[in-house]
């Protein structure tokens, strides 16, 4: 398989895929950051979720860190979530256990170019911006994900959150 150059390419390439195809096509992304930029949105103290592409299969969320701050421990409601990190350096720690005993499993740190591999059966994970520099990444969600429960860590529970957009783009008409 060709390298992959553009956010076109990418969410084309993916909307032609076998699902056992998915892993393969997000491994020969080769896209330059300047690429991402027009999708890209800030906010002070926190993250974003730009959506980049959505049909009944998947979804593509260019997600753009400010420094220092970091997502809730959270599933996926069942979906394949993949996490392509276009710049910065993140880190993502997943834990396993009952809420009333989640323990880190994991941790690593994501370099730009690097490709991670998340779902349900895996654990819970987190993800955050360590440094005082903004960063961005790229999930992609097969299925869409509406909903994920997050731990609340001043009542040890999960609750249920509802997923939202910040931005909503149209890269190219998807099936």
């Amino acid at each position: 398989m060709d390298s992959i150059t553009t956010v076109e390419q990418l969410v084309q390439s993916f909307d032609d895929a076998d699902p056992e195809e998915q892993g393969r096509i997000l491994r020969n992304i080769n896209i330059p950051t300047s690429e991402f930029l027009e999708f890209a949105s800030w906010i002070d103290e926190c993250y974003t979720r730009n959506c980049i592409a959505r049909c009944d299969k998947f979804e593509f969320i260019l997600l753009c860190w400010d420094g220092n701050c970091k997502t809730k421990i959270h599933d996926h409601n069942g979906q394949d979530c993949w996490v392509y990190q276009v710049k910065g350096n993140l880190v993502e720690t997943r834990f396993n256990g009952p809420e009333e005993n989640l323990e880190v499993s994991h941790k690593a740190k994501l370099n730009p170019g690097d490709l991670s591999y998340m779902n349900d059966r895996m654990g819970y994970h987190r993800i955050e911006n360590p440094d005082d520099s903004r960063a961005m990444t790229l999930h992609v969600y097969a299925n869409p994900i509406t909903q994920c429960q997050v731990f609340n860590e001043d009542t040890a529970v999960f609750e249920t959150a509802h997923m939202e957009y910040d931005t909503l783009h149209e890269v190219v008409a998807v099936k």
